[in-house]
């Protein structure tokens, strides 16, 4: 998740639902710009103001610039069948712009961000890198993300702002994967070709894993120790390695 969030998982505590006559009565009120009209419009219970954007949508002339990345990136997300949502501000704390919730696949933007295209680009980038991340942590079958830059790629400009803000945000287990997607933020193109590697096939055999994401995807069974450089033990985290959503 972008900036404060991290798509790493919510403890969400939904209000139940009332009926009122402005409102269906399925559809639950929580409080504007909480954790729980977060959690509400993840589930899609909260599902006025959501849109399911698909990849040919027209955002009109403002994005003209943005336009083809924007596109390439929801067309690979479709491909992947991961579902991206626009969701009405109220949905989203303050401090979020966009989440990534990998035990769902589903993937949403702050709807104000249609008045900014250059920042709605580099959300999409940031939150579809945390696609990318759930592919190298064992496919977007699991919910394992794993940091797909070797630390040398990332400047220690950037790695010094992400780990101050998650720092004070009291966030630092979040770290590793917030820098990485920051990264990718900023990089032209990178998100959208990275997502069509995931189509391909399993992305560590496509891109060489961190050293901490290979002990882990070799611990798991998915990625055979290459040259007897790594011998295969299957460590404690085997449990945790199941195929399906955990």
């Amino acid at each position: 998740m972008k900036k404060i969030l991290t798509a790493l998982g919510l403890s969400l505590t939904l209000i139940t639902p009332v009926s009122a006559e402005s409102i269906k009565a399925s559809h639950p009120v929580v409080k504007d710009y909480s954790i729980a009209a977060m959690g509400c419009m993840i589930l899609l219970d909260c599902y006025e103001g959501i849109e399911k954007v698909l990849p040919d949508k027209d955002f009109g002339e403002r994005f003209v610039l943005f336009k083809d990345e924007v596109k390439r990136i929801l067309t690979a997300l479709d491909k992947l069948g991961i579902e991206v949502y626009l969701g009405n501000e109220r949905y989203f704390t303050r401090s979020t712009a966009g989440l990534y919730k990998p035990e769902l696949n589903r993937l949403f933007i702050n709807k104000s961000l249609l008045d900014d295209p250059r920042e709605f680009l580099g959300t999409l980038r940031h939150e579809g890198w945390h696609v990318v991340q759930d592919c190298m942590g064992g496919g977007i079958e699991t919910s394992f993300m794993a940091q797909v830059h070797q630390d040398k790629e990332i400047p220690d400009w950037l790695r010094d702002r992400v780990t101050r803000t998650y720092s004070i945000a009291g966030m630092s287990k979040a770290i590793p994967w917030e820098v990485d997607a920051n990264w990718a933020e900023e990089q032209s193109n990178v998100t959208g070709e990275k997502l069509e590697m995931c189509a391909k096939g399993p992305l560590w055999e496509q891109i060489t894993p961190t050293p901490m994401t290979k002990e882990w995807l070799i611990g798991c069974g998915w990625m055979k120790p290459q040259d007897g450089l790594y011998p295969y033990y299957p460590d404690k985290k085997k449990v945790y390695c199941t195929p399906g959503k955990y």
